[in-house]
């Protein structure tokens, strides 16, 4: 069963299911939009619940078939605020890009394996 039948069985929204886990509402929201995750806790409660997470197509560098900064955009117009965690070094800068082009205040923190990418759009630059 995906995310999407276990909503719909239950007739929960989103919201209410991240609530219910702890969950962060943006990862699952980009999850239920297709994308892939590396959250271990989205991951344990997917497995405790008996949620599958189908696998995408890969493309030629290993990454799910699915644009990221399409994925992002979404995200980023629907929230004022908000985080988001880059693994490769084009997604950080396509997703850069797309703030400064659109004049979104943002700052990046780097971590071990990804960089964190912080906006609000009602900051002043």
């Amino acid at each position: 069963m995906t995310l999407e039948d276990y909503l719909h069985r239950e007739g929960m929204e989103l919201s209410t299911f991240s609530k219910q886990y702890n969950l962060d509402y943006h990862r699952l929201y980009r999850v239920k939009k297709g994308a892939m995750t590396r959250d271990e806790a989205i991951k344990q409660v997917f497995e405790e619940l008996g949620i599958s997470h189908p696998s995408k197509e890969k493309d030629v560098d290993g990454e799910p078939n699915m644009l990221f900064l399409s994925q992002e955009r979404i995200c980023i117009s629907l929230e004022s605020s908000g985080e988001i965690y880059c693994y490769y070094l084009h997604h950080l800068q396509q997703l850069e890009a797309y703030l400064t082009r659109y004049r979104i205040p943002y700052y990046v923190r780097q971590a071990n394996d990804h960089w964190l990418v912080k906006y609000d759009k009602e900051a002043r630059e």
